[in-house]
């Protein structure tokens, strides 16, 4: 029997030859998109643009397969399916080459913009689950103290006299609600939008002493990944690292979409409870 771990590092190192490969490529669909968009753009044909659109709309997929949703919601991955192909269509009125870069570049935080809206009007996190998701990882510090060890899924549940159901749901929302904030938009004059991310610091413009401050951080997270269960730092890398989706992080793991994304939210609660303690 194939070992997954296993099959997910030969992935990678697939996946970053089809990517170096792709870029060479002269028949790139995401090239011959942006010869179309162009093109639309000087003679404004319906024909041209059902064709863009046809190209991009692996883009539209592609974003909301690496949304970390509760499939339990309202909003169902066809709905924000739909939402991203809005993103797509406004994107796709609203470029100007001379906005310097591609349009895939732009039309990304179109779709994404679209998709995160939806999700933001469904409401964001309640009270009761943010004082869920910290009791979660106050009982994991404590736990970790007492055995010496990561306490396990179900230690933790017991611990709290919660169901898994609830813990993954806490950690799910908690997670979404951090990538909400971080688009949050703070200014928009119609043709473009700066959001919360956009503003955060760039390395190269920090002051020395809070370029250390970062550096210790850095080197405090990369120690702590590398304590990680092999398979957990395996999903961060084709999650952050390699930008597969969920469902692809599953087949190449032999594991559902909904695990995945449990695995991923434990993973990330662990590492922000280390940080912070």
């Amino acid at each position: 029997m194939t070992d997954p771990v296993q099959n997910g590092e030969k992935l990678v190192q697939r996946h970053r030859q089809s990517r170096k490969s792709s870029k060479n490529h002269m028949t790139d669909p995401v090239q011959n998109g942006e010869k179309l968009v162009h093109q639309y753009i000087k003679n404004r044909s319906q024909r041209t643009k059902d064709r863009a659109i046809q190209v991009f709309l692996p883009l539209v997929k592609h974003i909301v397969g690496r949304l970390n949703i509760d499939a339990s919601g309202s909003l169902r991955r066809e709905d924000l399916y739909q939402f991203g192909i809005i993103g797509l269509l406004d994107a796709l009125e609203r470029f100007d080459p001379e906005y310097g870069v591609t349009f895939k570049t732009f039309a990304y935080r179109r779709i994404h913009g679209e998709i995160i809206d939806a999700i933001r009007k469904e409401g964001g996190l309640s009270r009761d689950q943010v004082k869920r998701y910290n009791e979660i990882i106050a009982t994991m510090d404590k736990m970790r103290s007492r055995y010496y060890r990561e306490p396990t899924v179900g230690e933790i549940c017991e611990e709290m006299e919660i169901s898994r159901e609830d813990y993954y749901k806490a950690l799910q929302s908690s997670n979404l609600n951090f990538t909400l904030s971080l688009d949050d938009t703070l200014y928009e004059d119609g043709t473009d939008r700066l959001t919360r991310i956009d503003v955060l610091p760039d390395e190269e413009q920090v002051p020395p002493d809070k370029q250390l401050e970062l550096e210790s951080l850095q080197d405090e997270i990369k120690r702590l990944l590398q304590k990680l269960p092999e398979r957990q730092r395996l999903i961060l890398a084709l999650y952050y690292y390699e930008e597969l989706t969920l469902a692809d992080i599953g087949v190449v793991l032999d594991l559902s979409e909904s695990r995945v994304s449990q695995l991923l939210n434990q993973t990330l609660a662990q590492v922000r409870s280390k940080l912070v303690h």
